[in-house]
């Protein structure tokens, strides 16, 4: 009968403990305020635990660790509840030291939140260990490799008081419920296995959630070969190429802090603190009723989503088509641009010749009209580009005048006349010639400045065209990327409604299964607890200790407290 008592009393802690984790667990989600039952249970419990001092601390302990757990930090994150006010909270950064080891906070009705990090003996000691096809191998030599694998985490309890049981001093540790989670992928891990836990398969990813009791088999005395309390959680695997992401480990003391050991004076006394427990998990039984519910919904708009998908894969395909598109189009303008830039650079580094060429040319003519000028007794200044078009208007002007005046006088021959006559369509016609010339040379200089413009202008359009490319690139490449995931995503809509549809059957079976323990456990536990005055001694012990332990960071005399302590690993690779 004994032996029968321990192991359901084992069985109904073991489950307690669960439930209290799935508790915390859903309560500390984002979706907290929109579960009912969820906050009335969180709410019922912080009022047994607030009682009538002036404040009350939300302690929370994050652990980072190596993969093997060893601590790389630790920090401690509090939130002190002022229950002098209903104001809402508030973080107040202005402090004042007081001796040694106390501050002092202004907080004028507020909450406080503070946080820091702390070098402290934990409470619970985690190490990880690794074995490959029974090996045993570091973490970092176990990345990459392919065989059977043994993943073990053990939990050292160093949390303790001396208490006085049967008349003997004997270690109470603090009783610390672990729950150790990761998720594995289902591409690197298979035929996967877990002591002291539960396995959850979505089709992608299994979810892998380990409970550990350290401590609790020394302190209710129990003969391990009659019934072993688990204090260690183990993986097995056959894996390929292995990796793995973090994992993390939550580790809570509050099991026993709701029951009232001191008045727990008969079986009949246990029978009750126990229905206190099942009461507890019939209320998680609601909370299961709920999410099997809102997983019930989500699997019927599950086709709504997969349409929705279906239609942006089709959207991200064109999309995809139409950069191709304007990718190429990119590359011919980029390259008709440099060829045209190249060209126009060809022709401007000519400029500088034709201009000097054409410049000698009209020089020649230039000097060619004076010499033929001067040759016909003409005395004129040196011919320049500027100014030969007044010099040969000049010497026009100056033969109609010397007509003019030989009119008057009539010793000028016939001969004289003609003579000036012909001198003056020489003239004209030289200057003709040379505006003819002139007009040739100004465009050419206007041509060869255009030319030097137009190549400037093709060079900004050649590497406007080649950034315009580069653009084209970038945004065809990136749009491949999410062609590629959200073909991926099309892909697995149908694991995903799998998925939803498993997680949907799981939550029925969760449901059933808190039923058939409350029927077939807690009640038959009611009827058959008669004698155990030693185990609760024990049990009370256990509960003290752990009534004593709120704070891991210290906390004063006017202070409620509860700590919680979360352990993360980190992942291997």
């Amino acid at each position: 009968m004994k032996n029968k008592i321990m192991k359901i009393i084992s069985l109904c802690l073991c489950i307690a403990i669960l439930a209290g984790g799935a508790v915390y667990a859903i309560s500390s989600s984002k979706d907290y305020k929109k579960d009912k039952t969820i906050q009335r249970i969180a709410e019922n419990q912080q009022e047994k635990v607030i009682s009538k001092k002036d404040s009350f601390k939300d302690e929370t302990v994050y652990v980072i660790a190596n993969a093997d757990g060893t601590i790389q930090k630790i920090i401690v994150s509090d939130w002190i509840k002022n229950m002098l006010t209903n104001e809402k909270s508030n973080s107040v950064e202005g402090y004042e030291l007081v001796g040694k080891n106390s501050i002092v906070w202004d907080a004028d009705g507020s909450n406080i939140y503070y946080q820091g990090t702390i070098e402290k003996e934990l409470p619970v000691d985690i190490s990880v260990s690794y074995k490959l096809d029974g090996k045993t191998v570091s973490p970092d030599e176990l990345a990459g490799k392919s065989g059977k694998v043994t993943i073990r985490f053990d939990y050292k309890n160093n949390q303790y008081e001396t208490m006085k049981i049967n008349g003997k001093n004997e270690k109470i540790y603090v009783p610390f419920a672990m729950l150790t989670g990761m998720l594995l992928d289902n591409n690197t891990f298979a035929n996967i296995e877990v002591s002291n836990g539960k396995i959850i398969n979505d089709g992608d990813r299994t979810a892998v959630i380990g409970l550990a009791l350290p401590g609790l088999q020394e302190n209710l005395a129990i003969d391990r070969e009659q019934l072993e309390i688990p204090s260690y959680v183990e993986i097995t695997a056959d894996v390929t190429n292995f990796s793995m992401g973090i994992t993390v480990t939550v580790a809570s003391n509050t099991l026993f802090n709701d029951i009232d050991m001191e008045k727990i004076d008969s079986g009949s006394d246990l029978s009750n603190s126990m229905a206190k427990l099942n009461d507890a998990m019939l209320k998680l039984l609601d909370g299961s009723s709920s999410l099997y519910d809102g997983l019930s919904t989500l699997l019927d708009k599950s086709t709504e989503l997969v349409t929705g998908i279906d239609q942006l894969a089709d959207g991200a395909a064109k999309l995809k088509d139409g950069a191709y598109s304007l990718d190429g189009g990119a590359k011919k303008l980029s390259d008709g641009a440099s060829d045209l830039s190249q060209g126009l650079d060809t022709l401007s580094s000519n400029n500088d010749k034709l201009v000097v060429g054409a410049k000698k040319v009209f020089e020649t003519l230039l000097s060619t009209a004076e010499t033929q000028l001067k040759a016909s007794g003409l005395s004129i200044p040196t011919l320049t580009i500027d100014n030969y078009a007044t010099v040969l208007n000049g010497l026009i002007e100056s033969i109609d005048n010397a007509k003019t005046y030989n009119q008057g006088h009539e010793q000028v021959t016939s001969a004289d006349k003609s003579k000036q006559d012909y001198i003056k369509s020489q003239i004209a016609s030289l200057k003709a010639s040379l505006d003819d010339y002139n007009a040739f040379y100004v465009g050419l200089m206007n041509y060869t400045a255009g030319v030097a413009q137009a190549a400037s202008g093709a060079s900004d359009l050649k590497s406007g065209a080649r950034q315009l490319k580069n653009g084209t690139d970038t945004l065809y490449n990136s749009i491949c990327l999410l062609y590629d995931g959200v073909l991926t995503m099309k892909n697995g809509a149908p694991a995903l409604v799998n998925g939803v549809a498993q997680l949907k059957d799981g939550a029925m079976q969760l449901s059933k299964g808190l039923s058939q323990f409350n029927e077939e456990g807690v009640q038959k536990l009611l009827h058959t607890v008669d004698d155990a005055e030693i185990l609760m001694d024990r049990l009370k012990a256990t509960a003290t200790v752990s009534k004593n332990y709120k704070s891991f960071a210290e906390i004063s005399d006017s202070t409620n407290s509860n700590v919680k302590f979360v352990y993360r690993t980190d992942e291997i690779k």
